[in-house]
């Protein structure tokens, strides 16, 4: 994404003409048909296409010519409605089209074109009855002043920048936090109709963030950067405690340069967190440990909320980053912020991985003479213990095979995994042991971090995804705000500890061998009487950890969950309805599938009534009767919400990915959906962002199956979607670095409803 941040007004002439559409709905009963027309809209503009009888219309109709300029594209979006006219009465909305015209700026300013003109598909999309047919326009796009790079910047979702450009300063940190008042708590919703509701909503979200992002990037600019790159978008849905939804933004701001000019080493950053996982130009000397801070607020109406939000981080980021400095780290990197509200309470949780950054004076990568006591040596790839992962599916191109030849030898740096040297007052969190292969460092018996899994030669063996999580009962009432926060704020320091002592177990049932976990995401989340953490992470055995008969002598060889579902012995262990035994029978594949993270029943609760009436669940009778028990319906629901929150795993990234929660892409769709492995040498072409609601108001949602259904259809329409939007990047291009995060779902005896929060960003495949 490409956001002007200079004062001058650049001139665009967007020309636009409305050419057909094909698999429209019957709007009209009596003919069989619909009376299709297309209203165009920009701005306050509005210019309206003839009326056409037809499923299939064909309109061709004349250019509407809008003279605007860059910031106005990039803050406004481009929007078609396809409506059924009626004589007598309102026309009906058959479904939208929005068109974010950055895109085509971004693709124009990168490749240095000054004009475009292209015939794109794009799917027609209703908030109640989803994809409803496609709409086929021409667009034409005229810039009217040259480029300069200095006037904007540059935001992507990756960790790292195109291959033909350098870091030549990194600034650290940047944010900005927006609030809006939520459409779906306004008097008018009660003469409103659902569809303008959500039509209301997805529009405030989707212009808040717009709004924040252009914020973001007038804050990295003031800073001196031109790029944000490690991009992390959220959306806040506060509900009825302050009818608000809050938007916020983090992410790295640095300064590139094109290759052709030498930097110097940047020095130390102005904030120093970052989002991104990897120090840039190898500037990584030591690895800490995995650090989390987390604060419970009571959430309520304030004259100036973005101002009590944003100090509410400013504190967390505050102590985090004095975890890093005890332990005798100066950075931190993979850094993640969330939030959880549930009846006002909102859950803050940052986490991150303590890092050590060299002063720039060491030489990376020179010849040593004696490379076993160096920090930096070379290593060959071809030997036995190192086995590198195979990628799916791979290009054509010659140059990505010449990346991936195994006779290529490569750096190996282990001084990146030393344990920090700097003299602290506090005592190491972890057992240290010699490296195994310089014999001069320290290295930590155990590394939990939040870093991307490193690169093969660091590591031998397979890689395997591992998840674990804790469910702690929450006993206060909801609607007692104060003790239901003491409740919650109690269980939290007993579920980290759970969930760390899980996952070490865990990790020794998964591999034994195994002595690093990373890629490590933590996920929360709170409903009326439970509070639940899961951890998910890629489980490696790290060559410069000393190899031992026990990865971790304290932990002991237990039967993990995931072994019982490897001898498909898990079914005990669930809930033991009806519902769970239907979600151990294998479905039909799909795009995407949706694996639920099930939360087991406590036995903590030793009292004679609670016993009975867990027995009594046991019965058959009982457990159809629950289906219709607005308690079931609601545990349903949150397990997928939950499950949604955990994210997407990419197939690729470990051999058992299908084995754990989550949302996972299903082979089909590579290689227009690549894994990170893949789109290094790439250039980015485009970033997309935007905001779905979905609502079924039908009585059809009401039990197990019937709500997998529904995330199912909303998230291949999501993936329907993505592909349509393909054709703005241009002829060539994939998916990279694709999320999908679910900001609400609930659903109630009169409908359900879904905010999914999808970006991407678009690489030109060479």
């Amino acid at each position: 994404m490409l956001i002007p941040v200079c004062n001058e007004r650049l001139p665009v002439r967007l020309e636009i003409c409305v050419l057909s559409a094909k698999s429209l709905p019957v709007m009209n009963k009596s003919i069989n048909s619909t009376d299709a027309f297309v209203e165009v809209r920009f701005l306050e503009t509005v210019d309206k296409t003839e009326v056409i009888t037809s499923l299939n219309p064909v309109w061709n109709s004349e250019q509407v010519v809008f003279d605007t300029d860059e910031k106005e594209l990039t803050e406004e979006w481009l929007q078609l409605r396809v409506m059924d006219h009626d004589t007598y009465s309102a026309n009906d909305a058959i479904g939208r089209v929005n068109i974010d015209c950055n895109i085509f700026l971004e693709r124009m300013r990168l490749t240095k074109t000054d004009q475009l003109e292209e015939t794109i598909t794009m799917r027609v999309y209703d908030t109640i009855y989803g994809n409803r047919g496609e709409l086929t326009v021409a667009i034409k796009m005229h810039l009217l002043m040259q480029y300069h790079p200095k006037n904007y910047v540059h935001i992507m979702s990756a960790n790292t920048v195109p291959t033909n450009f350098k870091i030549s300063d990194v600034y650290g940190l940047v944010d900005h936090i927006r609030c809006e008042k939520d459409p779906d708590y306004e008097w008018l919703d009660k003469i409103r109709t659902p569809r303008a509701t959500n039509e209301a909503r997805q529009s405030a979200i989707r212009v808040t963030m717009r709004d924040a992002i252009m914020g973001l990037a007038l804050k990295a600019y003031k800073m001196g950067g031109n790029a944000i790159i490690g991009l992390l978008e959220s959306v806040d849905m506060e509900g009825s405690a302050s009818d608000l939804l809050t938007c916020r933004l983090i992410g790295t701001c640095i300064k590139v340069v094109h290759d052709n000019f030498q930097p110097p080493p940047y020095g130390r950053p102005i904030k120093p967190i970052l989002t991104i996982d990897k120090l840039p130009m190898e500037r990584q000397i030591g690895l800490g440990s995995l650090l989390t801070a987390r604060s419970l607020q009571l959430l309520n109406e304030n004259e100036d909320p973005e101002a009590i939000r944003r100090s509410y981080w400013v504190a967390l980021r505050a102590e985090i980053f004095q975890q890093a400095r005890s332990i005798g780290c100066n950075l931190i990197v993979g850094y993640t912020e969330s939030v959880i509200v549930n009846e006002g309470v909102a859950l803050l949780t940052c986490t991150g991985t303590a890092v050590v950054q060299s002063d720039g004076s060491e030489a990376i990568g020179g010849n040593e003479s004696s490379a076993r006591n160096s920090p930096v040596v070379v290593r060959n790839s071809c030997e036995k213990e190192i086995k590198e992962k195979k990628a799916l599916f791979k290009f054509n191109g010659s140059e990505g095979r010449e990346k991936r030849s195994d006779s290529a030898p490569r750096a190996f740096r282990c001084n990146q995994f030393h344990a920090p040297t700097h003299e602290t007052k506090y005592m190491t969190p972890s057992k240290s042991l010699p490296c195994a292969y310089c014999k001069g460092g320290l290295v930590s018996e155990f590394v939990l971090s939040t870093q991307q899994c490193p690169p093969p030669q660091y590591y031998a063996g397979p890689r395997n995804f591992i998840q674990v999580s804790v469910c702690k009962k929450i006993a206060s009432d909801p609607n007692e705000t104060q003790d239901y926060a003491a409740d919650i704020g109690n269980a939290l320091p007993y579920s980290d500890h759970e969930l760390i002592g899980n996952l070490l177990t865990e990790a020794k049932s998964v591999y034994p061998l195994g002595n690093a976990i990373f890629s490590l995401d933590i996920t929360n989340a709170i409903c009326d009487d439970s509070l639940v953490c899961i951890i998910t992470g890629v489980l490696v055995r790290l060559l410069v950890i000393q190899k031992t008969e026990a990865a971790s002598p304290s932990i002991t060889n237990v039967l993990s969950f995931s072994s019982l579902q490897r001898q498909h012995d898990a079914r005990r262990f669930s809930w033991g309805t009806v519902r769970d035994a239907i979600r151990f029978k294998p479905t039909v594949q799909s795009n995407l599938t949706l694996k639920i993270l099930n939360i087991k029943q406590t036995t903590e609760d030793k009292d004679a009534t609670a016993a009975k009436s867990r027995l009594r669940l046991n019965t058959i009778v009982d457990k159809v009767r629950r289906k219709q028990h607005k308690e079931y319906v609601s545990h349903v629901v949150f397990e997928r919400h939950m499950s949604l929150s955990i994210g997407i795993h990419e197939n690729q990234s470990a051999g058992n990915a299908t084995s754990i929660a989550g949302v996972h892409l299903s082979n089909s769709l590579y290689p227009i959906f690549v894994n990170k492995d893949v789109i290094d040498g790439m250039l980015p072409v485009a970033r997309f962002s935007d905001v779905f609601v979905r609502e079924d108001l039908t009585t059809a949602v009401r039990d197990s199956t019937t709500v997998d259904g529904f995330v199912t259809n909303a998230l291949e329409e999501r993936i329907t979607t993505i592909k349509s939007i393909l054709s703005l990047g241009g002829s060539n291009v994939v998916v990279a670095n694709m999320k999908i995060s679910c900001p609400q779902f609930n659903v109630s005896k009169e409908h359900a409803h879904i905010i999914l929060l999808v970006s991407v960003d678009f690489y030109n495949m060479p």
